[in-house]
């Protein structure tokens, strides 16, 4: 048997440690182990119409669960939902409990930081709800001054922290309070805690189709300016072949108008109440 001097062996367990450490920094699953198991983990939070809600039958609905279908269906697994708080996201793609997150999440460069996103599925805006006797707001510049209630963790927070930090409400005495959901923000909206929701589109039309003497429209600055958002699924950083594979199904889902035809589909069914 040949004999290993002390130089060889301290190389191989040196080798033999990288392999651990390495092993232990990757949390995801990448496709193949995602097929070999035969089940894609999606987390999402279903308070979010209508992409993600619950239904009628107590079961999460919406484009984006129809969307998690599809993908799973075109991987060849079974799909299963982590319905969980909007926040937590993030940390639970990184920690490996769940494979994707589809929870109407735009893609922001600070969330590409930590995160892989797929390509854009759909795009939206921000909307400004608020009551109808609210005349003097019409625009995010007229926000001064007020609390203005957003969903924690939302490009809505994003938009509104930012502008008080460093923007036009900046020194304006303008407050952010964050809700951990809508309804929350527009009850309190509704009592006159708040001056304003800023939220996105289909939310603030949902909330004001149903909530008399609410309003809602475009969060334009006071110079017509706007910030268009793009949603896409996430997914832990690195993991380049579940890029690819999300990224081959929703070329065919966008090329048949699939999510278009899901949103006909579900808009109608999702009213907030």
């Amino acid at each position: 048997m040949r004999r290993l001097n002390v130089f060889s062996l301290g190389v191989l367990v040196c080798l033999g440690l990288l392999i651990v450490l390495t092993g232990c920094g990757k949390k995801y699953r990448d496709l193949a182990a995602i097929q070999k198991k035969g089940e894609l983990v999606m987390f999402t939070d279903a308070r979010w119409a209508p992409f993600e809600y619950i239904g009628e039958g107590g079961k999460e609905e919406g484009v984006d669960i129809d969307l998690g279908q599809a993908i799973a269906k075109d991987l060849g697994v079974k799909l299963r939902i982590i319905n969980a708080d909007f926040d937590g996201f993030s940390l639970a793609i990184q920690n490996g409990q769940a494979d994707i997150a589809i929870a109407a999440l735009t893609i922001t460069a600070e969330r590409k930081e930590s995160l892989d996103f797929s390509d854009p599925y759909t795009n939206s805006c921000q909307y400004i709800l608020k009551q109808e006797t609210s005349t003097f707001i019409r625009s995010l510049d007229d926000l001064r001054g007020l609390k203005v209630g957003v969903h924690l963790g939302t490009t809505g927070d994003f938009l509104v922290s930012g502008q008080i930090t460093d923007g036009v409400l900046t020194g304006t005495g303008a407050e952010v309070v964050q809700y951990k959901s809508l309804q929350e923000a527009s009850l309190a909206l509704m009592k006159g805690d708040l001056g304003a929701v800023v939220c996105d589109d289909l939310w603030a039309k949902n909330l004001a189709a149903v909530n008399k003497g609410l309003t809602c429209f475009e969060a334009r600055f006071a110079d017509g300016s706007i910030e268009e958002e793009f949603y896409g699924v996430a997914m832990a950083k690195g993991n380049t072949t579940l890029v690819q594979a999300v990224n081959a199904s929703l070329k065919k889902l966008l090329a048949a108008d699939a999510i278009n035809k899901s949103l006909d589909y579900h808009i109608p069914r999702s009213q907030i109440e």
